[in-house]
């Protein structure tokens, strides 16, 4: 009867989500709030974080693209604040308050933003669990790794500035505390593991007396040196030439004329990996050991983070209908040595798209011959990073 019960609450929900009546009826049902009574900053500062980044890149189109959207982006925030009295439900972690009122959580997309669910939120139990004091692992951010690195986990280096007792619980879902990249860090890291992290179950309603909401620039290359610091890596000399493919039977955005990629690279001695056919610990150690990179632009980028970073050659290929600065802005504030960018054709249906074989082996060929003794993003050279390996 339980199985019948949840097949018919997603089914329903999907129907709901594609035409888009759920979200009609959600937007009017909940007011969303980040700021006024009962919200308390403890700390704010703003940071101009792509003030220096450089745009010049030799094709065009991604030269215009990320002018225009360092510009976008380049103010980011930390901060802590202190939120009265939230009730938070157990699926995503989303705050609510009297009023029906949602908070905001760390990750905000304007664009299609994250409502409780009413029907659960009216049937909800009773007895919820109480707590005094909590600090939020924001279970939105923790869906994907993209997100648990740039959101979540970036936000604990907050903690010092919160001056809240090391012990104050640290609330996570159960599904996002049981993700392997949540546990492939919390097994490696004693810093992570002396925090006092409390599991909510998956049936479980927490109402927090005094809720305490950290964020971090995202892009603040101090942070993610804290962060690599984190997991403890060995120091390894990178080798390894890899051309990071995605599994077209497993996801989009992968190139219709593979093979005429995959060739060409193989030619210059780069092996063909699937990031996503690895489990994550080899996944670490693929991209500890790889000094130059061609990829295509999807989530397995992340992991540039565990590359050796004074000796790290990336190149990222993205489609023309689908242009992305994570990954750059990732490469830049890491430090990494070496970055260029490709862009491909139109994607057809999210799915396939074209890229110019001459173009790809023009740039793995100025990638293979840089001398530059300091770092190089597109057209551009710097002087060197301080060393991260």
């Amino acid at each position: 009867m339980t199985s019948v019960s949840s097949f018919l609450n997603k089914a329903t929900r999907t129907v709901l989500w594609r035409t888009g009546l759920g979200r009609k009826a959600a937007a009017s049902y909940w007011t969303n709030r980040a700021e006024g009574a009962g919200f308390r900053y403890l700390y704010r500062e703003t940071d101009d974080v792509f003030a220096n980044v450089p745009t010049q890149f030799a094709d065009p189109v991604f030269t215009k693209f990320i002018a225009e959207d360092n510009k976008r982006w380049t103010m980011q925030e930390s901060s802590v604040v202190e939120v009265d009295d939230v009730l938070l439900e157990p699926e995503r972690l989303l705050g609510i308050r009297a009023g029906r009122e949602v908070v905001e959580q760390t990750v905000v997309y304007k664009h299609d933003r994250q409502y409780p669910y009413i029907l659960p939120y009216l049937l909800r139990p009773s007895k919820t669990t109480q707590l005094a004091t909590a600090i939020w692992y924001d279970g939105s951010a923790t869906r994907n790794y993209f997100h648990h690195l740039v959101d979540a986990l970036i936000s604990l280096q907050q903690l010092e500035r919160s001056k809240l007792p090391l012990d104050t619980p640290v609330l996570i879902t159960k599904k996002m505390y049981d993700t392997v990249y949540f546990q492939y860090l919390y097994q490696r890291s004693t810093q992570l593991r002396q925090l006092n992290w409390y599991v909510v179950g998956d049936q479980e309603w927490v109402q927090v007396k005094k809720l305490y909401k950290l964020q971090t620039a995202p892009y603040s290359p101090a942070a993610w040196r804290t962060m690599r610091e984190l997991y403890a890596m060995p120091d390894v000399k990178p080798w390894r030439k890899v051309f990071l493919n995605r599994d077209r039977n497993r996801y989009g955005r992968y190139l219709d004329n593979e093979r005429e990629v995959v060739d060409m690279l193989k030619r210059h001695g780069f092996e063909e990996m699937f990031a996503e056919n690895l489990t994550i610990e080899q996944q670490a150690q693929l991209f500890q050991e790889t000094e130059y990179l061609v990829a295509l632009h999807g989530a397995g980028m992340i992991q540039q983070f565990f590359m050796n970073y004074a000796h790290s050659h990336v190149i990222e290929i993205m489609p023309g209908n689908y242009l992305q600065p994570l990954y750059y802005w990732q490469a830049y504030t890491m430090g990494l040595k070496y970055y260029d960018v490709i862009v491909g054709g139109t994607m057809r249906d999210g799915k396939e798209y074209p890229v110019d074989v001459a173009a790809v082996e023009a740039a793995v060929e100025r990638m293979l011959n840089n001398q530059h003794p300091g770092r190089v993003y597109g057209l551009t050279e710097l002087p060197a990073a301080p060393a991260v390996s």
